[in-house]
């Protein structure tokens, strides 16, 4: 059996219609040098401290180990430094833990989808991101949605609520914005699903007038309409408003996202595997969930390596709803920077019998497109919380 030596990065960036990323990725090495796993470890920020947080981890808990037991790497590497957790800590372990899975295929000659148990299905259903301008007219958001139909996708999702707006929201914005989801839902018909995004920054008093107002367009769910700080805020607007209710990009390991579920706060759970505890936590958190009958859309600003390992783990879970896909609207180079990754095609993407997670690095291609000293979002939010 191989065993883990020590660990590489690769970094590149790519845009798209309202931001410009940065990935990090992770490449673990072992004994036998064309055996490795790779890993998503995208902090969106703060890269250099994640990557020390990796070299740290590796060097101290899992050279010279066994790859296979990832469960027990998982919880050494959580459970032993005194200052537990943490976004940065669970991005690092994250991106350890996706490169693990990949790892354990490789040797096993396996996907990882049939590691974790078989697939529930084989073509994972996609919504759009990234297709459209923000701030935008009604009429522009309307046009670029139909865009999106028109490349196959059945679901889309976006924020209509501008830039001027940070725990409130004026009668004349709330306005626009209802009359951008009015125009979208009347582009696109009444059979595709339009998810509505709030990024976190409403509070209880706004973010229910808004739902409120959301009601009649029918959407697939209500995304953050409040902090993910206090569950009893989110719990409110939930029995206040008569829309599914998902949130979690923000959390951070299966304890959040059990108090969600004990207090019926949300509908749908949303973690992202590049930072939310990999592969490993958000086959738990799927269970927690499922205990309750409760969804998983997991949220994905992630590389292909992470958007790969999302599929991945969809297919192997009971409750999954829909997975969050921008691919498609990054600059093309998001397509050629890992060999391996799939296209969507009418809404939804194939998984391959591949070993691992089916990605090789295309090194030539990631050098060519280094990572940004500088990134932005305009993705709706005034301030990021």
């Amino acid at each position: 059996m191989p065993a883990i030596t020590d660990v590489e990065f690769r970094q590149f960036s790519a845009n798209h219609h309202n931001a410009q990323r940065n990935w990090l990725l992770v490449k673990l090495n072992t004994d036998d040098p064309a055996v490795y796993g790779i890993g998503d470890a995208s902090p969106m920020q703060d890269d250099e401290q994640v990557k020390d947080l990796i070299t740290g981890f590796v060097e101290k808990y899992l050279r010279g180990k066994d790859p296979l037991e990832s469960e027990l790497h998982w919880t050494t590497m959580y459970q032993d430094p005194q200052a537990r957790g943490g976004r940065l800590a669970t991005t690092a372990i994250s991106g350890i833990d996706i490169a693990l899975w990949d790892l354990k295929g490789r040797i096993l000659d396996q996907p990882v989808w049939k590691l974790l148990g078989g697939a529930h299905r084989r073509s994972i259903r996609v919504y759009a991101n990234g297709w459209y301008t923000n701030p935008g007219t009604p009429k522009q958001n309307a046009e670029e949605a139909k865009i999106v139909i028109g490349m196959g996708y059945t679901a889309l999702k976006f924020d209509p609520f501008g830039q001027a707006n940070f725990y409130k929201i004026s009668l004349a914005e709330l306005q626009l914005a209802e009359d951008r989801v009015a125009a979208v839902r009347k582009a696109v018909g009444p059979h595709v699903d339009i998810l509505v995004e709030a990024h976190a920054k409403f509070n209880v008093m706004n973010a229910i007038q808004i739902g409120r107002r959301m009601e009649e367009y029918f959407p697939l769910f209500y995304e953050e309409p409040v902090s993910q700080e206090r569950v009893a805020e989110l719990a409110e607007v939930r029995s206040r408003v008569n829309i599914p209710i998902a949130t979690g990009e923000r959390l951070y390991t299966k304890f959040p996202f059990a108090e969600i579920v004990e207090q019926h706060a949300a509908d749908v759970l949303q973690p992202d595997i590049a930072n939310a505890g990999g592969i490993t936590e958000l086959k738990k958190i799927a269970i927690i969930a499922e205990a309750k009958h409760i969804t998983m859309a997991p949220h994905n600003v992630c590389s292909p390596v992470g958007a790969m390992a999302e599929m991945h783990l969809d297919a192997s879970i009971i409750n999954f709803e829909i997975q969050e896909y921008h691919a498609e609207f990054y600059t093309e180079h998001y397509f050629t920077v890992l060999d391996g990754f799939t296209r969507q095609v009418d809404g939804y993407v194939e998984l391959s019998d591949a070993p691992g997670l089916g990605l090789e690095l295309n090194e030539a291609e990631i050098a060519k497109h280094p990572p940004l000293a500088r990134v932005t979002s305009a993705g709706g939010t005034v301030r990021g919380i």
